[in-house]
């Protein structure tokens, strides 16, 4: 546990987006302590989640509390399987050369920040959780929480793969260019990023979002409506969006 915690630290710190380290690969970044670290937080803030059924059913709802720490890594985990072949071709467009090992390094640094950052919002949730009984209020502050972890680790991996397609880009030399008098040209300067790379995969970044956002729609309930009994999972039905908005018009009507 000591290693997880120590990997969780270095992506933290920024220590694997650094530009010397990403030019010599993905193999600073190790995997297995990543997961672990992964799975630690998410079922950490989900403790933290599932604390709402506790404190306001009688009797408790602790099923709700041990369902609650298992489904919030999974969504990431989850979300992170569905994603990964649309995130190797994006990348491949965008210009960075890896092969689906180093891929998915790469995509548990963001995946770990998000993690970290929401933990670290974990009593913070607990505390609003022993202050209110506002089911729509608890349902709202928590989609507040993944989104803000969210956007933070996606900005991790825009950046990453940024600094990866400058490492792996080949030197642009120009060629001087001799004129009439016998002189030469300054030579080129280097070629500039490609704009249109980097507009492709913000497409993919939505995607990602997207498919983050309902996945945790169809794992729900992760907090568990006090007037109704423990499910693991509900029914499907609309979308996490339509859900939002119903949340919030429910919330500020009563």
């Amino acid at each position: 546990m000591t290693s997880w915690l120590r990997e969780m630290d270095s992506v933290l710190r920024g220590k694997k987006g650094d530009p010397q380290l990403l030019a010599q690969g993905m193999g600073h970044i190790r995997l297995g302590p990543l997961v672990g670290g992964c799975l630690l937080l998410g079922i950490i803030y989900g403790l933290f989640m599932g604390l709402y059924a506790v404190l306001t059913r009688t009797p408790p709802s602790f099923e709700q509390l041990a369902a609650s720490a298992v489904k919030v890594p999974a969504v990431f985990l989850l979300t992170l399987v569905v994603t990964f072949p649309s995130l190797y071709v994006f990348s491949a467009l965008l210009g960075v050369q890896l092969g689906p090992k180093d891929t998915l390094r790469l995509m548990m640094v963001p995946v770990a920040v998000n993690l970290t950052v929401l933990a670290s919002l974990g009593p913070i949730t607990g505390f609003f959780t022993l202050n209110t009984t506002s089911y729509h209020f608890m349902k709202l502050l928590n989609v507040f929480f993944f989104t803000v972890s969210g956007v933070i680790g996606l900005k991790v991996l825009l950046t990453m793969l940024r600094r990866l397609e400058a490492a792996q880009a080949p030197p642009y030399v120009g060629v001087p260019v001799q004129t009439p008098e016998g002189g030469e040209l300054p030579k080129l300067p280097p070629e500039p990023p490609r704009p249109s790379a980097r507009k492709t995969f913000r497409v993919w970044l939505i995607i990602y979002a997207l498919v983050g956002a309902q996945m945790g729609w169809v794992l729900r309930p992760f907090i568990g409506a006090p007037n109704l009994p423990f499910e693991l999972f509900r029914a499907r039905e609309a979308n996490i969006f339509i859900d939002i908005i119903r949340t919030i018009g429910e919330l500020f009507s009563k």
